[in-house]
């Protein structure tokens, strides 16, 4: 699933980027492993903490840029920094 050296469960904190869906382009963090197809995300705008949206692994482009995040705000700080470095 994923193409990564990383196991599953270790890509809770890590920013993922979505390929496909309404969504397309978004940068998330993965917050919760829900089982061995779907994830937890979160943007810190839309999708808060609160309500974090499941999403499909295979529908997300997981990257090696990791987050201790806690807070939406933060969330919001660390994705918006991500997007400026991917530019």
């Amino acid at each position: 699933m994923i193409r990564y050296a990383m196991s599953f469960d270790d890509v809770v904190g890590s920013i993922a980027v979505s390929k496909s869906g309404n969504d397309k382009g978004s940068a998330y963090v993965i917050t919760k492993v829900v089982d061995d197809k779907f994830v937890l995300v979160v943007n810190g705008e839309n999708r808060l903490l609160d309500t974090p949206k499941r999403k499909n692994i295979r529908h997300l482009s997981v990257t090696k840029n990791r987050t201790a995040a806690t807070s939406d705000l933060e969330i919001r700080k660390v994705l918006k920094e991500f997007g400026k470095r991917s530019e």
